[in-house]
């Protein structure tokens, strides 16, 4: 077996695996962990204080596409935060992602037309614009924290622009709303929780403001565009107004942030992928963005209830209980991916489960994501192709999100 197929070890023995535990995060060895559960334990319970009772991790591909399928099984409407307690206050409440159908097919309804791939792509020239005005800020030499001076400002910028927050300090603001109100597993709030829970607070408060704003004196954008939807004859409310809004911000903004950033550094780690892309970049941009997104699974674990009392691959599931799809582990599934552990991205077909595994909630920001991906690294190389990582990143220790708190890079060309 080639060093490129080799599956990744651990020092970690079965029963020492704990990925409710956010330190288990911030291990070297997590890929080879999850390998290791992937392959012996499949379906298994981990238990952490800040996780209520604890939760069923799946981290094989077939039975997460199982479970997210199956929504008269694995409910989204208690909430889909695996590290918080069925009903805890977090962004998004109210919204698609906490709905099961028929209401989630009822309000997707409304939003899909805006995500189509054609609306998508006359979006594709005003994030080039931006990618573009945010890379030339830099010069040849330059070492910069990519999270913070290149993967976070891209995706906010799209997705205020998309909800119609005008530009200014408001939008600095809302990042860090959504950065602290994902941290709450983060050390220094171990003795102001409060913090992470004002931040959520205030994130919300602001989408429904702005929504109220919306239904009063639409404008060009989402938000206004879903403030004058009706489905069935029924418009929708404030509180659903802000509950997407908080949605968009924190999951659209977060989520392709951590992509962007695990893409450049697997561009560092595998440069014969960037030579790869730098001679190819028309032909393989769709190829490219499908991997890094496989690559980074930006969405760690996304959980669902149990709604009745199963059995579920031989093992007895009760009403109430977590479960947590762990897209992380099935996106490095070898029954799916050869060389899992190889970042290629001439890879095709790549049936990563980062955007959802099918099902009523596959994600609809799917297309925009992709195009912000290879719209960032087309810009990012065209100026400093020789950009690289030069230190070991610094990991957010969450148990949901795939983040990374820092990495320096030097801007090169």
């Amino acid at each position: 077996m080639s060093q490129e197929e080799a599956i990744p070890s651990t020092t970690l023995s079965l029963d020492e695996i704990n990925i409710a535990d956010p330190d288990f995060w911030l291990r070297d060895d997590v890929d080879g962990a999850l390998a290791l559960l992937r392959e012996q334990r499949p379906v298994s319970w981990h238990e952490h204080p800040a996780a209520g009772q604890g939760f069923w991790a799946l981290t094989d591909s077939e039975d997460i596409a199982e479970a997210n399928s199956d929504w008269t099984k694995f409910v989204s409407r208690h909430g889909v935060r695996i590290d918080h307690d069925p009903g805890t206050l977090h962004p998004g409440t109210g919204a698609l992602v906490e709905l099961d159908p028929p209401k989630h097919t009822a309000n997707r309804a409304r939003v899909n037309s805006v995500f189509t791939p054609k609306q998508v792509r006359r979006l594709e020239g005003y994030v080039r614009e931006q990618a573009q005005r945010l890379v030339s800020q830099f010069s040849d030499g330059d070492e910069v924290d990519f999270i913070d001076q290149l993967a976070s400002p891209l995706p906010i910028e799209i997705v205020c622009d998309l909800v119609g927050v005008e530009k200014g300090p408001d939008r600095r603001m809302l990042m860090e709303y959504a950065n602290v109100a994902r941290r709450d597993h983060e050390l220094e709030y171990a003795d102001r929780p409060e913090a992470p829970a004002a931040a959520i607070r205030a994130l919300r408060a602001y989408g429904l403001d702005l929504a109220a704003k919306k239904l009063l004196d639409p404008k060009d954008d989402l938000l206004s565009d879903l403030a004058q939807t009706k489905v069935d004859g029924e418009g929708i409310s404030k509180e659903e107004l802000g509950g997407y809004f908080g949605l968009l911000i924190s999951a659209g903004s977060g989520t392709t942030r951590n992509a962007l950033a695990y893409g450049m550094l697997a561009f560092s780690q595998f440069p014969e992928q960037r030579r790869l892309y730098l001679e190819n970049q028309t032909a393989l941009e769709m190829s490219m963005a499908d991997e890094v997104v496989r690559w980074a699974s930006p969405l760690r674990i996304q959980g669902r209830i149990v709604d009745h009392d199963i059995e579920f691959r031989g093992v007895h599931m009760k009403k109430g209980q977590k479960v947590g799809m762990c897209y992380v582990a099935s996106n490095r599934d070898p029954k799916v991916f050869k060389n899992p552990f190889k970042f290629d991205i001439t890879r095709d077909p790549n049936p990563h489960q980062s955007f959802g595994a099918g099902g009523p909630h596959f994600c609809l920001g799917r297309n925009l994501a992709r195009r912000e991906i290879y719209v960032f690294f087309q810009s990012l190389f065209e100026r400093f192709p020789k950009a690289e990582v030069i230190s070991k990143p610094v990991k957010e220790r969450v148990i949901v999100g795939n983040g990374m708190r820092s990495m320096m890079v030097r801007l090169a060309s």
